[in-house]
């Protein structure tokens, strides 16, 4: 198979192989699945690329479009992993605000002395 040059493709390629790079970095700093998800995705679609570029997309079709698939699914699955994530943790400080809120609160008459002016 003849290499098929196309700038598109090999910038694409390279921009895959940073995301990688850098999502397993930010893994690595922060231990969040978001980055090591993305970064995953990315890599699907690097190798994608690189196959595109080796001369292989007619021969390999249709695991190129499983492929792609999948790394659109993967960057689904960690966008909304990541919005539950979230909306739990501002459900969880909600309530903890609510807790500290009500604890601190002071009966309406407590500390007023009978000859306190308002």
């Amino acid at each position: 198979m003849p290499i098929e040059w196309d700038p598109i493709l090999f910038v694409n390629l390279v921009l895959c192989i940073v995301i990688v790079l850098l999502g397993i970095l930010c893994y690595r700093k922060s231990h969040e699945s978001l980055p090591l998800f993305i970064g995953a995705a990315f890599g699907l679609f690097g190798i994608s690329h690189a196959a595109t570029l080796l001369g292989f997309k007619i021969p390999l079709t249709l695991p190129l479009i499983v492929i792609r698939t999948l790394a659109y699914i993967l960057v689904i699955y960690a966008l909304v992993i990541n919005l539950k994530t979230s909306m739990i943790a501002k459900e969880a400080q909600e309530a903890w605000v609510d807790f500290f809120r009500e604890e601190t609160r002071q009966p309406p008459d407590a500390g007023e002395m009978p000859g306190d002016k308002k």
